[in-house]
Protein backbone atom coordinates (compact mmCIF):
# COMPACT_ATOMS: atom_id res chain seq x y z
CA UNK A 1 0.00 0.00 0.00
CA UNK A 2 1.32 3.41 -0.92
CA UNK A 3 1.37 5.08 2.49
CA UNK A 4 2.01 8.57 1.16
CA UNK A 5 -1.14 9.15 -0.81
CA UNK A 6 -3.97 6.63 -0.54
CA UNK A 7 -5.16 4.48 2.35
CA UNK A 8 -7.77 1.81 2.85
CA UNK A 9 -9.14 2.05 6.37
CA UNK A 10 -11.44 -0.65 7.72
CA UNK A 11 -13.74 -0.79 10.71
CA UNK A 12 -16.49 -3.24 11.58
CA UNK A 13 -16.75 -4.62 8.05
CA UNK A 14 -16.89 -1.19 6.40
CA UNK A 15 -14.10 0.12 4.17
CA UNK A 16 -13.09 3.73 3.64
CA UNK A 17 -10.94 5.08 0.83
CA UNK A 18 -8.92 7.86 2.44
CA UNK A 19 -6.58 10.28 0.68
CA UNK A 20 -5.83 13.06 3.21
CA UNK A 21 -3.79 15.35 0.95
CA UNK A 22 -6.53 15.19 -1.70
CA UNK A 23 -9.31 15.66 0.81
CA UNK A 24 -10.97 12.40 -0.28
CA UNK A 25 -12.95 10.18 2.03
CA UNK A 26 -15.56 7.72 0.71
CA UNK A 27 -16.94 4.32 1.53
CA UNK A 28 -16.17 1.55 -0.94
CA UNK A 29 -17.12 -2.09 -1.44
CA UNK A 30 -14.96 -5.18 -1.03
CA UNK A 31 -14.76 -5.52 -4.83
CA UNK A 32 -13.63 -1.91 -5.21
CA UNK A 33 -11.05 -2.47 -2.48
CA UNK A 34 -9.52 -5.38 -4.41
CA UNK A 35 -9.28 -3.30 -7.58
CA UNK A 36 -7.65 -0.42 -5.69
CA UNK A 37 -5.10 -2.76 -4.08
CA UNK A 38 -4.17 -4.06 -7.53
CA UNK A 39 -3.67 -0.49 -8.76
CA UNK A 40 -1.60 0.55 -5.76
CA UNK A 41 0.75 -2.37 -6.28
CA UNK A 42 1.78 -0.88 -9.62
CA UNK A 43 5.05 1.03 -9.43
CA UNK A 44 3.72 4.10 -11.23
CA UNK A 45 0.59 4.43 -9.13
CA UNK A 46 -0.77 7.92 -8.45
CA UNK A 47 -4.01 9.32 -7.14
CA UNK A 48 -5.17 10.01 -10.70
CA UNK A 49 -5.22 6.24 -11.33
CA UNK A 50 -8.27 6.03 -9.07
CA UNK A 51 -10.36 7.63 -11.79
CA UNK A 52 -10.15 4.30 -13.60
CA UNK A 53 -12.35 2.92 -10.83
CA UNK A 54 -14.20 6.10 -9.88
CA UNK A 55 -14.54 8.17 -13.11
CA UNK A 56 -16.32 10.99 -11.30
CA UNK A 57 -15.34 11.51 -7.70
CA UNK A 58 -18.28 13.47 -6.39
CA UNK A 59 -17.95 16.72 -4.51
CA UNK A 60 -19.63 15.31 -1.43
CA UNK A 61 -16.74 12.89 -1.07
CA UNK A 62 -14.24 15.71 -0.75
CA UNK A 63 -13.25 17.63 2.34
CA UNK A 64 -12.32 21.29 2.25
CA UNK A 65 -8.65 20.56 2.89
CA UNK A 66 -6.51 22.81 5.05
CA UNK A 67 -3.01 22.54 6.42
CA UNK A 68 -2.39 23.17 10.10
CA UNK A 69 1.01 24.22 11.43
CA UNK A 70 3.93 26.15 10.06
CA UNK A 71 6.79 25.09 7.84
CA UNK A 72 10.09 26.76 8.72
CA UNK A 73 12.95 26.91 6.24
CA UNK A 74 16.53 26.53 7.35
CA UNK A 75 17.37 29.95 5.96
CA UNK A 76 14.65 31.77 7.89
CA UNK A 77 16.14 34.03 10.56
CA UNK A 78 15.13 33.06 14.07
CA UNK A 79 13.31 36.05 15.51
CA UNK A 80 10.34 34.83 17.57
CA UNK A 81 7.31 37.04 18.11
CA UNK A 82 5.71 34.77 20.70
CA UNK A 83 7.00 33.43 23.99
CA UNK A 84 5.96 31.14 26.81
CA UNK A 85 7.24 32.16 30.23
CA UNK A 86 7.90 29.74 33.07
CA UNK A 87 7.68 32.20 35.95
CA UNK A 88 8.72 29.55 38.50
CA UNK A 89 9.68 25.94 39.15
CA UNK A 90 7.74 26.11 42.42
CA UNK A 91 4.15 24.94 42.82
CA UNK A 92 1.31 24.67 45.30
CA UNK A 93 0.58 21.07 44.23
CA UNK A 94 2.54 17.82 44.21
CA UNK A 95 0.88 15.98 41.34
CA UNK A 96 1.83 12.31 41.26
CA UNK A 97 2.86 12.40 37.60
CA UNK A 98 4.33 15.91 37.19
CA UNK A 99 6.88 15.89 34.35
CA UNK A 100 8.80 18.74 36.01
CA UNK A 101 8.61 17.50 39.62
CA UNK A 102 7.33 21.01 40.29
CA UNK A 103 7.75 22.37 43.78
CA UNK A 104 10.98 20.56 44.55
CA UNK A 105 13.02 23.58 43.43
CA UNK A 106 12.11 27.04 44.72
CA UNK A 107 13.44 28.90 41.69
CA UNK A 108 11.55 32.00 40.54
CA UNK A 109 11.92 34.20 37.47
CA UNK A 110 12.94 37.77 38.23
CA UNK A 111 11.70 40.97 36.65
CA UNK A 112 14.87 41.41 34.57
CA UNK A 113 14.35 38.11 32.72
CA UNK A 114 10.64 38.76 32.17
CA UNK A 115 11.20 42.29 30.88
CA UNK A 116 14.11 41.39 28.58
CA UNK A 117 12.10 38.53 27.06
CA UNK A 118 9.02 40.64 26.40
CA UNK A 119 11.09 43.47 24.93
CA UNK A 120 12.76 40.95 22.61
CA UNK A 121 9.57 39.50 21.08
CA UNK A 122 7.92 42.91 20.73
CA UNK A 123 10.99 44.27 18.94
CA UNK A 124 10.88 41.27 16.58
CA UNK A 125 7.15 41.64 15.91
CA UNK A 126 7.52 45.32 15.13
CA UNK A 127 10.51 44.79 12.82
CA UNK A 128 8.57 42.11 10.92
CA UNK A 129 5.61 44.39 10.49
CA UNK A 130 3.30 42.03 12.34
CA UNK A 131 0.02 43.18 13.83
CA UNK A 132 0.10 41.08 16.99
CA UNK A 133 2.37 39.20 19.39
CA UNK A 134 1.79 36.43 21.89
CA UNK A 135 2.64 35.76 25.55
CA UNK A 136 1.86 32.45 27.24
CA UNK A 137 2.29 31.27 30.81
CA UNK A 138 3.05 27.63 31.55
CA UNK A 139 5.23 25.46 33.82
CA UNK A 140 7.71 24.24 34.95
CA UNK A 141 5.76 25.10 38.04
CA UNK A 142 2.51 26.95 38.61
CA UNK A 143 2.89 30.30 36.76
CA UNK A 144 0.62 32.17 39.19
CA UNK A 145 2.57 30.87 42.22
CA UNK A 146 5.13 33.59 41.45
CA UNK A 147 2.27 36.09 41.51
CA UNK A 148 4.29 39.36 41.49
CA UNK A 149 6.19 38.40 38.33
CA UNK A 150 3.08 36.94 36.71
CA UNK A 151 1.28 40.24 37.27
CA UNK A 152 4.25 42.31 36.15
CA UNK A 153 4.85 40.28 32.97
CA UNK A 154 1.21 40.28 31.89
CA UNK A 155 0.67 44.00 32.49
CA UNK A 156 4.03 45.02 31.04
CA UNK A 157 3.42 42.93 27.92
CA UNK A 158 -0.01 44.44 27.31
CA UNK A 159 1.20 48.01 27.75
CA UNK A 160 4.41 47.58 25.74
CA UNK A 161 2.63 45.81 22.88
CA UNK A 162 -0.08 48.44 22.57
CA UNK A 163 2.47 51.23 22.79
CA UNK A 164 4.15 49.69 19.73
CA UNK A 165 0.89 49.33 17.80
CA UNK A 166 0.61 45.58 18.38
CA UNK A 167 -2.36 43.51 19.55
CA UNK A 168 -1.31 41.54 22.66
CA UNK A 169 -2.55 37.94 22.87
CA UNK A 170 -2.18 36.08 26.15
CA UNK A 171 -2.80 32.53 27.31
CA UNK A 172 -2.58 30.92 30.74
CA UNK A 173 -2.23 27.31 31.81
CA UNK A 174 -2.90 27.01 35.54
CA UNK A 175 -3.52 24.40 38.22
CA UNK A 176 -6.49 26.47 39.39
CA UNK A 177 -5.24 26.94 42.96
CA UNK A 178 -6.30 30.58 42.94
CA UNK A 179 -7.83 32.98 45.41
CA UNK A 180 -10.98 34.95 44.59
CA UNK A 181 -8.87 38.09 44.20
CA UNK A 182 -6.54 36.32 41.73
CA UNK A 183 -9.48 34.93 39.75
CA UNK A 184 -10.99 38.41 39.47
CA UNK A 185 -7.67 39.92 38.36
CA UNK A 186 -7.15 37.27 35.67
CA UNK A 187 -10.74 37.45 34.44
CA UNK A 188 -10.41 41.17 33.83
CA UNK A 189 -7.47 40.60 31.46
CA UNK A 190 -8.00 37.25 29.71
CA UNK A 191 -10.72 35.72 27.56
CA UNK A 192 -9.60 32.09 27.81
CA UNK A 193 -7.78 29.93 30.35
CA UNK A 194 -6.74 26.28 30.65
CA UNK A 195 -7.22 24.73 34.08
CA UNK A 196 -6.05 21.28 35.17
CA UNK A 197 -8.70 19.11 36.83
CA UNK A 198 -8.45 15.33 36.64
CA UNK A 199 -12.02 14.48 37.56
CA UNK A 200 -14.26 14.09 40.56
CA UNK A 201 -13.16 14.91 44.11
CA UNK A 202 -11.56 11.55 44.94
CA UNK A 203 -9.58 11.42 41.67
CA UNK A 204 -8.39 15.04 41.78
CA UNK A 205 -7.38 14.91 45.44
CA UNK A 206 -5.45 11.66 44.96
CA UNK A 207 -3.66 12.55 41.70
CA UNK A 208 -3.14 16.27 42.35
CA UNK A 209 -2.66 16.75 46.10
CA UNK A 210 -1.47 20.00 47.64
CA UNK A 211 1.80 20.34 49.54
CA UNK A 212 1.54 18.06 52.55
CA UNK A 213 -0.98 15.80 50.78
CA UNK A 214 -3.85 18.25 51.18
CA UNK A 215 -6.97 18.42 49.03
CA UNK A 216 -7.15 20.56 45.90
CA UNK A 217 -10.56 19.73 44.43
CA UNK A 218 -12.72 22.40 46.06
CA UNK A 219 -10.37 25.27 45.17
CA UNK A 220 -9.94 24.20 41.54
CA UNK A 221 -13.65 23.51 41.08
CA UNK A 222 -14.44 27.00 42.36
CA UNK A 223 -11.87 28.56 40.01
CA UNK A 224 -13.37 26.88 36.92
CA UNK A 225 -16.92 27.77 37.94
CA UNK A 226 -15.87 31.37 38.60
CA UNK A 227 -14.10 31.76 35.25
CA UNK A 228 -17.17 30.42 33.42
CA UNK A 229 -19.47 32.72 35.36
CA UNK A 230 -17.28 35.67 34.35
CA UNK A 231 -17.57 34.76 30.69
CA UNK A 232 -14.16 33.18 30.07
CA UNK A 233 -13.76 30.21 27.77
CA UNK A 234 -12.33 27.33 29.77
CA UNK A 235 -10.34 24.31 28.61
CA UNK A 236 -10.14 21.60 31.25
CA UNK A 237 -6.94 19.56 31.02
CA UNK A 238 -7.45 16.11 32.51
CA UNK A 239 -4.70 13.52 32.88
CA UNK A 240 -5.84 9.89 32.67
CA UNK A 241 -3.97 7.35 34.80
CA UNK A 242 -4.26 3.59 35.37
CA UNK A 243 -6.70 4.39 38.16
CA UNK A 244 -8.94 6.79 36.26
CA UNK A 245 -8.90 5.23 32.76
CA UNK A 246 -11.93 3.03 33.50
CA UNK A 247 -13.83 6.11 34.70
CA UNK A 248 -13.42 8.34 31.62
CA UNK A 249 -17.17 8.36 30.80
CA UNK A 250 -17.96 9.18 34.42
CA UNK A 251 -15.36 11.96 34.46
CA UNK A 252 -16.73 13.52 31.28
CA UNK A 253 -20.28 13.29 32.62
CA UNK A 254 -19.14 15.14 35.74
CA UNK A 255 -17.52 17.87 33.65
CA UNK A 256 -20.52 18.09 31.30
CA UNK A 257 -23.07 18.47 34.09
CA UNK A 258 -21.03 20.96 36.10
CA UNK A 259 -19.29 22.86 33.30
CA UNK A 260 -21.45 22.59 30.15
CA UNK A 261 -20.01 24.18 27.04
CA UNK A 262 -16.39 23.75 28.07
CA UNK A 263 -13.66 21.93 26.16
CA UNK A 264 -11.94 18.93 27.76
CA UNK A 265 -8.42 17.88 26.82
CA UNK A 266 -7.90 14.23 27.84
CA UNK A 267 -4.33 13.02 27.93
CA UNK A 268 -2.91 9.68 29.14
CA UNK A 269 -0.23 9.99 31.79
CA UNK A 270 3.38 9.64 30.66
CA UNK A 271 5.95 7.93 32.86
CA UNK A 272 8.43 10.72 33.47
CA UNK A 273 9.48 13.22 36.14
CA UNK A 274 7.75 12.52 39.46
CA UNK A 275 5.79 9.77 37.72
CA UNK A 276 8.96 7.66 37.67
CA UNK A 277 9.10 7.84 41.46
CA UNK A 278 5.39 7.21 42.03
CA UNK A 279 5.30 4.52 39.32
CA UNK A 280 2.67 6.20 37.15
CA UNK A 281 2.51 3.83 34.21
CA UNK A 282 0.80 4.52 30.89
CA UNK A 283 -2.85 3.41 31.14
CA UNK A 284 -4.30 0.75 28.85
CA UNK A 285 -4.57 2.21 25.35
CA UNK A 286 -7.56 -0.07 24.69
CA UNK A 287 -9.40 1.21 27.75
CA UNK A 288 -8.50 4.83 26.95
CA UNK A 289 -9.98 4.53 23.45
CA UNK A 290 -13.06 2.69 24.70
CA UNK A 291 -13.66 5.32 27.39
CA UNK A 292 -13.09 8.15 24.92
CA UNK A 293 -15.72 6.79 22.51
CA UNK A 294 -18.29 6.33 25.28
CA UNK A 295 -17.54 9.77 26.74
CA UNK A 296 -18.08 11.50 23.38
CA UNK A 297 -21.72 10.40 23.39
CA UNK A 298 -22.15 11.73 26.91
CA UNK A 299 -20.49 15.06 26.12
CA UNK A 300 -22.43 15.88 22.95
CA UNK A 301 -25.81 16.91 24.47
CA UNK A 302 -23.99 19.24 26.87
CA UNK A 303 -22.04 20.86 24.00
CA UNK A 304 -18.80 19.77 25.64
CA UNK A 305 -15.96 19.25 23.17
CA UNK A 306 -13.30 16.60 23.75
CA UNK A 307 -9.87 16.23 22.23
CA UNK A 308 -6.60 14.35 22.59
CA UNK A 309 -3.28 15.62 21.25
CA UNK A 310 -2.39 12.72 18.93
CA UNK A 311 -5.52 12.75 16.76
CA UNK A 312 -7.97 15.24 15.32
CA UNK A 313 -11.63 15.13 14.34
CA UNK A 314 -10.88 17.91 11.84
CA UNK A 315 -9.74 15.61 9.05
CA UNK A 316 -9.50 18.48 6.58
CA UNK A 317 -6.71 20.03 8.66
CA UNK A 318 -3.64 17.95 7.83
CA UNK A 319 -0.94 18.78 10.36
CA UNK A 320 2.63 19.68 9.43
CA UNK A 321 3.96 19.17 12.93
CA UNK A 322 2.80 17.80 16.27
CA UNK A 323 3.62 21.00 18.13
CA UNK A 324 5.87 24.03 17.82
CA UNK A 325 9.10 22.20 18.65
CA UNK A 326 10.22 22.46 15.02
CA UNK A 327 9.57 26.22 14.85
CA UNK A 328 11.17 26.06 17.46
CA UNK A 329 9.04 27.15 20.40
CA UNK A 330 10.53 30.07 22.32
CA UNK A 331 10.10 29.08 25.96
CA UNK A 332 12.02 30.93 28.65
CA UNK A 333 12.59 29.30 32.03
CA UNK A 334 12.99 31.01 35.42
CA UNK A 335 16.77 30.93 35.04
CA UNK A 336 16.71 32.43 31.54
CA UNK A 337 17.35 29.22 29.61
CA UNK A 338 15.56 28.89 26.26
CA UNK A 339 13.93 25.57 25.39
CA UNK A 340 11.71 24.27 22.59
CA UNK A 341 9.79 21.88 24.86
CA UNK A 342 7.73 22.49 28.00
CA UNK A 343 8.90 19.17 29.40
CA UNK A 344 12.62 19.91 29.02
CA UNK A 345 13.32 23.04 31.05
CA UNK A 346 16.45 22.26 33.05
CA UNK A 347 20.02 21.67 31.96
CA UNK A 348 20.24 18.34 33.80
CA UNK A 349 17.30 16.84 31.87
CA UNK A 350 18.37 13.81 29.76
CA UNK A 351 17.11 15.55 26.60
CA UNK A 352 18.45 19.02 27.41
CA UNK A 353 21.12 18.94 24.71
CA UNK A 354 18.42 18.48 22.06
CA UNK A 355 15.78 20.96 23.23
CA UNK A 356 17.58 23.69 25.18
CA UNK A 357 19.09 25.95 22.54
CA UNK A 358 19.80 29.31 24.16
CA UNK A 359 19.97 31.52 27.21
CA UNK A 360 19.59 35.12 28.31
CA UNK A 361 22.96 36.75 28.93
CA UNK A 362 22.52 38.57 32.22
CA UNK A 363 25.43 40.92 31.53
CA UNK A 364 23.80 42.68 28.56
CA UNK A 365 20.21 41.41 28.54
CA UNK A 366 20.55 39.76 25.13
CA UNK A 367 19.61 36.26 24.08
CA UNK A 368 22.34 33.90 22.87
CA UNK A 369 21.24 31.06 20.58
CA UNK A 370 22.84 27.87 19.31
CA UNK A 371 21.83 28.04 15.64
CA UNK A 372 23.01 24.50 14.97
CA UNK A 373 20.47 23.24 17.49
CA UNK A 374 17.79 25.49 16.00
CA UNK A 375 18.51 23.95 12.60
CA UNK A 376 18.27 20.46 14.07
CA UNK A 377 14.92 21.27 15.69
CA UNK A 378 13.56 22.69 12.44
CA UNK A 379 14.29 19.37 10.78
CA UNK A 380 13.05 17.27 13.70
CA UNK A 381 9.57 16.56 12.30
CA UNK A 382 10.29 16.74 8.58
CA UNK A 383 11.51 13.19 8.16
CA UNK A 384 8.79 11.00 9.66
CA UNK A 385 9.79 7.38 10.13
CA UNK A 386 9.08 5.24 7.06
CA UNK A 387 6.88 2.94 9.16
CA UNK A 388 4.81 5.96 10.20
CA UNK A 389 4.30 6.96 6.57
CA UNK A 390 2.48 3.68 6.01
CA UNK A 391 -0.04 4.67 8.68
CA UNK A 392 -3.18 6.69 7.84
CA UNK A 393 -2.97 8.47 11.22
CA UNK A 394 0.40 10.15 10.65
CA UNK A 395 -1.24 13.12 8.94
CA UNK A 396 -2.60 14.10 12.36
CA UNK A 397 -0.02 12.82 14.86
CA UNK A 398 2.95 13.62 12.55
CA UNK A 399 5.13 11.17 14.42
CA UNK A 400 3.68 12.30 17.78
CA UNK A 401 5.43 14.12 20.63
CA UNK A 402 9.17 14.30 19.96
CA UNK A 403 10.08 14.46 23.66
CA UNK A 404 8.14 11.25 24.29
CA UNK A 405 9.70 9.52 21.29
CA UNK A 406 13.38 10.28 21.89
CA UNK A 407 15.68 8.33 24.15
CA UNK A 408 18.60 9.91 25.99
CA UNK A 409 20.87 9.22 22.99
CA UNK A 410 18.57 11.26 20.73
CA UNK A 411 17.31 8.20 18.87
CA UNK A 412 13.64 7.89 17.94
CA UNK A 413 11.80 4.98 19.49
CA UNK A 414 10.33 2.29 17.24
CA UNK A 415 6.85 3.28 15.99
CA UNK A 416 3.89 1.16 17.06
CA UNK A 417 5.65 0.08 20.26
CA UNK A 418 4.50 3.33 21.83
CA UNK A 419 0.95 2.84 23.23
CA UNK A 420 0.10 6.36 22.08
CA UNK A 421 0.36 5.04 18.50
CA UNK A 422 -2.55 2.68 19.10
CA UNK A 423 -4.63 5.55 20.51
CA UNK A 424 -3.67 7.79 17.56
CA UNK A 425 -4.69 5.15 15.02
CA UNK A 426 -7.94 4.11 16.68
CA UNK A 427 -9.18 7.65 17.27
CA UNK A 428 -8.29 8.66 13.70
CA UNK A 429 -10.12 5.58 12.38
CA UNK A 430 -13.08 6.60 14.51
CA UNK A 431 -13.07 10.14 13.08
CA UNK A 432 -12.83 8.85 9.49
CA UNK A 433 -15.92 6.70 9.88
CA UNK A 434 -17.76 9.41 11.77
CA UNK A 435 -17.18 11.59 8.71
CA UNK A 436 -18.67 8.88 6.51
CA UNK A 437 -21.67 8.49 8.83
CA UNK A 438 -22.23 12.25 8.71
CA UNK A 439 -22.10 12.29 4.91
CA UNK A 440 -24.65 9.50 4.72
CA UNK A 441 -26.88 11.07 7.36
CA UNK A 442 -26.33 8.10 9.67
CA UNK A 443 -25.84 8.31 13.41
CA UNK A 444 -22.42 7.01 14.49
Amino acid sequence: MNGKEVFLVEDGGRIALFAPYRGLIMEISEEEKERIVALVDQSQFSFENLTKIFPGIEEDHLLSRKTEGKTITEEEIFSPTSVVLFTTFDCSLRCLYCYAKAGEKKINMNQQVAKATIDFIIKNAKSKGQKKCFLGFHGGGEPTWNWPIFQFALDYFQKKARKNGLVPEISLVTNGMLSKKQIDWIAQRLQKVQVSLDGMKEIQNFQRPTVGNGKSFEVVYRAIASFIAKGLKVVIHSVVTEISVVRIPEIIHFFAVNFPGTTVHLEPVDQCGRGLITNQRFPSAKLFVKGFFEAEKIAKPFKVKMFYSGASSRLAEVRKNFCGVSTPNFIVTPTGLVTACNEVAEIDHPLARYFIYGYLDGSDGRFVFDYQKIGNLRHSTIEIDSMCRECFAHFYCTGDCLAKNLNSRGEKNIPFLNPRCKINRELTRHYIFNQLFAKKGELP
